[in-house]
């Protein structure tokens, strides 16, 4: 039964700053330890055993930090996420009735317009299930619910966007439609399922291709 009360907003302004300060803190201390803790004890090292074993030493610091930071740059800015769909799924299955979290729909981050968009130093301002229908796409988001019909789709488009961490860019699909106005409006998404960043990127691009493949034909994957 959908409950008439309205329910609090699970991806908050308070959940996406707190979400990025604690990822951004962790990298930090991923790499300060390798990185200052490594340099100290090629200083050791070198006293002890001359320049030329501090010099290779110096270099084994660095590229454990790069390996620890890079690794970390992978799993840590996906903190949270699994519970963050599983609490949306709940909490929209109050508000709804259905939980949309069904096998039949993808979990994704939206943000309007064409390009990189941030807002509460996330680059999703909304998260949520999007689904289709031969004719239909469905957005139900936490903040954010539409339905488009294909014909009013335009474009599906995806590229790498957004600030590159550690040279690791983000993967978005960019939707382009027409508003019963006649005016072109955007927006973008990423599917955020995966375990890494990398796998996040596989399987957003796995997803604009099942768009495009809608948009064009109204082809619908079992």
């Amino acid at each position: 039964m959908v409950q008439d009360q309205p329910q609090p907003e699970v991806f908050t302004r308070g959940f996406k700053i707190r979400g990025n300060l604690v990822t951004a803190s962790l990298t930090l201390f991923l790499f300060a330890v390798p990185f200052f803790g490594g340099i100290g004890a090629a200083w050791l090292i070198g006293r002890r055993w001359g320049d030329a074993a501090g010099g290779t030493a110096v270099l084994g610091a660095v590229l454990v930090t790069i390996g620890v930071t890079l690794v970390a740059n992978q799993k840590v800015f996906l903190y949270g996420n699994a519970a963050l769909r599983r609490d949306l799924a709940a909490a929209l299955e109050r508000r709804y009735g259905r939980n949309p979290d069904d096998g039949r729909s993808w979990f994704v981050g939206w943000a309007p317009g064409r390009g990189f968009n941030p807002k509460e130093m996330d680059t999703d301002h909304d998260i949520g299930f999007l689904s289709l229908t031969p004719e239909e796409m469905v957005y139900l988001g936490d903040t954010v619910h539409f339905e488009l019909w294909r014909q009013q789709v335009h474009s599906v488009g995806a590229k790498l966007d957004g600030v590159p961490v550690l040279v690791d860019l983000a993967y978005r699909i960019c939707v382009e439609w027409i508003d019963a106005y006649g005016q072109s409006n955007a927006f973008t998404l990423e599917r955020r399922e995966g375990r890494s960043r990398r796998q996040v990127r596989r399987n957003t691009r796995q997803l604009a291709e099942i768009l495009q493949q809608w948009q064009q034909t109204g082809a619908v994957p079992a």
